[in-house]
């Protein structure tokens, strides 16, 4: 794999912090697996401040030990044509490691046509954004977006199912019904429909889930309840950290109960089968929660308190009393090895805020793999060294 060598990488150094939890999770997978990102992007003009550059999203992928990657445009207030225009360019000298997906905002007038154009011109499908683009569902441009796409014999649509929207599943699933041929992703493991969604999943073939997202209650009933077949790695780059991301994934899936090659599947060979047009693989049906374990209370305080201090940092605003009550919460009488390897993540946390190191995101990777941590601890009780390993 061609390592690249930007100027900057998402998120690096400062997930240095996990690559010892990526890599102890990653021993699991069978020798060969290949990653395959469903979810980064790239653009200057976004209102939220982030940016990227392809050569950024080619330096994480290397970072994270990664190979290939979904790429899209971030949001474009002024439209998406030229933003379309630059994707398809960067993934077409890309080697096949950028494979471009086109967004339109279904409000515009144009969406259509710009959907359309974009697939002409080689785009493997489709990403919206309801919060970002303004819309809901269900919306006709939208319809026309989904039916395109199923007449052209399939291709991914990928929409932002995370925060910030309202309920947007039953119209979700009707489009599954109607255009059997699309194959619809929600990102951001479908948090905002996830409740209930998991019997429809079941039945619709082509419903799918990314894996863009960070809490551990979410991430668990994900893999717990819709089936692995249909469930795809995903970053969301820049925004998310392929290390995080890979590590939250394999740890969670790991904690359900998913097998070795499930798990591998999930990792970049389902993205793979969707893009040819071939149906999930038969991976079983969801494992449901058996194997978590029993509840533990004082990991249970900890994973609160840890997710305070995510939210905290993510808005810029001082994790220190979540991140020290997190502290305490991880103080036991068991010498469990999560408590340990939790705790030794916080520490650092705690240390970069001291120091002033990574910005208010930075500050908290030791929080965001913790709570991981802490809501997964029955998968090191057959294992007592292994999360004290994952320290490194």
């Amino acid at each position: 794999m061609a390592v690249s060598e930007p100027t900057h990488i998402p998120h690096a150094p400062h997930d240095e912090l996990l690559r010892p939890l990526q890599e102890s999770a990653a021993a699991i997978l069978p020798e060969g697996t290949l990653w395959f990102d469903a979810h980064t992007h790239i653009g200057h003009n976004d209102p939220d401040g982030f940016e990227a550059d392809p050569e950024e999203i080619l330096g994480a992928l290397d970072h994270a030990g990664q190979h290939r990657a979904l790429l899209f445009p971030m949001h474009e207030p002024g439209g998406y044509r030229d933003a379309n225009d630059w994707v398809l360019s960067v993934c077409a000298a890309s080697g096949g490691r950028l494979v471009p997906l086109a967004r339109v905002a279904p409000s515009h007038e144009d969406a259509v046509a710009e959907a359309r154009r974009a697939l002409d011109a080689g785009a493997a499908g489709i990403k919206l954004h309801p919060r970002s683009d303004e819309f809901r569902l269900p919306h006709p441009a939208v319809t026309e977006v989904v039916r395109l796409v199923d007449e052209r014999g399939g291709g991914p649509v990928l929409f932002h199912a995370g925060r910030g929207i309202p309920n947007l599943g039953e119209a979700v699933v009707e489009l599954c019904r109607s255009f059997p041929r699309a194959k619809v992703i929600l990102a951001h493991a479908g948090i905002s429909e996830l409740g209930w969604i998991g019997p429809a999943a079941r039945e619709l073939p082509n419903l799918y889930f990314d894996t863009a997202w960070w809490q551990v209650a979410d991430l668990l009933t994900l893999y717990a309840t819709i089936p692995p077949g249909q469930i795809l790695y995903a970053s969301d780059l820049p925004y998310g950290s392929g290390l995080f991301h890979s590590f939250a994934f394999l740890r969670c899936g790991a904690a359900v109960g998913l097998q070795p090659d499930a798990l591998a599947a999930i990792a970049g060979a389902s993205l793979e089968r969707l893009l040819a047009g071939e149906p999930p693989l038969d991976l079983g049906p969801p494992p449901g929660t058996a194997a978590l374990g029993p509840r533990d209370l004082g990991f249970e305080r900890a994973v609160t308190y840890l997710g305070l201090a995510a939210n905290f940092g993510y808005r810029g605003l001082d994790p220190t009393e979540p991140l020290s009550l997190a502290r305490l919460a991880l103080q036991r009488l068991d010498d469990h090895p999560v408590a340990h390897a939790a705790d030794a993540l916080v520490a650092a946390d705690l240390t970069r805020i001291v120091e002033a190191e990574g910005g208010p995101v930075g500050v908290v990777y030791g929080a965001l793999a913790a709570q991981i941590l802490c809501g997964t601890p029955a998968l090191d009780c057959a294992d007592p060294h292994r999360a004290g390993r994952a320290r490194g």
